[in-house]
Order: C-alpha cells, then structure tokens, then sequence
C-alpha cells in the first residue's frame, strides 16, 4: 500500500508540472499567439491604482481584418511583463533610439533605475515580415513609475502609459522604432521595405507638464524608409480641451474654441517633433 501511494504521489506531481508548465508561457511570450493576418493592429494597456485589492496592468490587442471591420477581434491580457533584459535594453546605450532626445526625462540615470524595478508590460508581434527580427510593443506608467509621490501610486491610474515598438535584430543588438503615449496602432496595409505603418499619439500634458496648455496632442504615422521610421503625417487632437476650458460652448462657438485650442496644441506639437 505504501508502494502505490507513493508511486500516485510521484504521478500527480508529474502531472501537476506538466500542466503548470503548459499554462504559463516563456518571458516575453504572449499568453496568446497573435496572428499575423490582419489589416490593423491596436494596442492598450491599462495600469491601475496600485493597490492589492485591484488587479495587475494588463493590456490587450484588438486586430481588425480590413478597413470595413470596424469591431475587431479582442484579444485580452496577451501583454505580459517583460524579462530584466528586455527592460534594460529600452534605455541602453548601445540601443539605437532616435526618440530619447525626444523624451529626455525618461532616460535619466536615476528614472532608469525607477522603471526597472517597476511593472513593464510587452507583447511581441510581427513588424516585418522577417524570420531575422524579433519585435515587441512595450508599456509602462511614468505617472506611477516616475512619480515621487507614494500616495499618487495608490490613488490614481494609468490609462494613457508609455508605449515602445522595440526591435531585435539577429546580431542581438535592439533598436526603438516608435515611442510614444496612450493607443499604438500598426498598419499592414501599407508597408515599406517589408515595415509595416505604425501610428503613435504624443499627450501633450506628458511632454509639456510646466505649460499652460494641459490637454490636446498629436497622432503621428510613421512609416519605414532607409534603415528607419520617418514621420510621414501628423493629425493635431484637441478634443479633450472641451471638458477643461469650454464645455458649455455649443455649434458656431464650440467651433471657435475647438480651432484656438487646436491652434495652440499645434504649436507645442511643432515644437516637440523639432
């Protein structure tokens, strides 16, 4: 009887392993595979209150087959937090990332330190096409991350993070090809040199929090061309000006107000992608 007790306890363990092993997948694996058959990707994440009783950041990809789909298919909690390697690559030296001038508080020795020790979310998927390159979309809150207030951790959320498109190349070496605040969308149906389009928003209350300006912001469209992403479009948003400074303003004069604020959003847009 002992024999065969032990001979049932070394088989459920076994089988315990194995099923553990198949319902959790590798560091910087998605949870789900994400096909490659798509018109268009979008990519969110959420980072919530840190607080126990709430759950963990999460994100999700919504892929939408072509330009007539507009509900999509969702597919939820595929971002998973990212390897120490994969973190410390985003702000290496020897990454290749022609945004950091861009987002210089990011990159500062002591933020660095911060993020490290912080949630980072990425989700790999398919950029070019090539059996050589590995990519990932990467998030993280700077509002939590980087703040210094403890309490703020505990009181607010994050719904618009700091997005990467993080690139690996064969030789092992990583480059950032997009970066940016809040939704990430890529584009299949336009590709250059094998890149597909990748959209980024740019929340001008993150880049400019000294101005008086606190809302509006930018979506830009990048697309790839020798060796890199250029900025081919920028579409100025100032929608959530509304709710701040004239949310009782209707028809000729909303209008009115809507194209100021536009205006002066333009102009600190102009400004950062100088």
């Amino acid at each position: 009887m002992v024999y065969n007790t032990t001979i049932l306890s070394r088989l459920l363990l076994v089988i315990g392993c194995c099923l553990s092993a198949a319902s959790s997948a590798a560091p910087d694996e998605p949870a789900v595979k994400l096909s490659n058959n798509w018109y268009k990707a979008a990519f969110d994440t959420r980072f919530p209150p840190a607080m126990p009783a709430l759950p963990a950041a999460n994100g999700w990809v919504v892929l939408y087959k072509n330009k007539a789909d507009l509900m999509g298919e969702q597919y939820d909690d595929v971002f998973r937090p990212v390897s120490s390697a994969l973190n410390a690559a985003l702000s290496a030296d020897s990454t290749v990332n022609p945004f950091r001038k861009r987002y210089p508080a990011f990159y500062t020795p002591a933020n660095n330190r911060k993020r490290l020790d912080c949630p980072v979310l990425g989700v790999p998927f398919e950029l070019d096409d090539k059996p050589t390159t590995q990519e990932w979309v990467i998030a993280f809150s700077a509002r939590q991350c980087l703040s210094d207030d403890e309490s703020a951790k505990l009181r607010q959320g994050d719904t618009e993070p700091h997005q990467w498109v993080l690139q690996k190349a064969a030789n092992g070496k990583y480059r950032v090809l997009a970066e940016g605040d809040g939704s990430l969308h890529v584009l299949n149906h336009q590709k250059e040199q094998g890149y597909k389009e990748i959209r980024t928003r740019l929340v001008l209350k993150r880049a400019f929090p000294n101005d008086e300006l606190q809302c509006g912001g930018a979506e830009f469209t990048w697309r790839y061309r020798n060796q890199g992403y250029y900025l081919a479009a920028t579409e100025i948003m100032a929608q959530d000006c509304q709710p701040l400074y004239f949310p009782e303003l209707t028809d000729e004069a909303w209008q009115q107000a809507y194209n100021e604020y536009a205006r002066r959003a333009k102009v600190l847009v102009d400004q950062w992608v100088k």
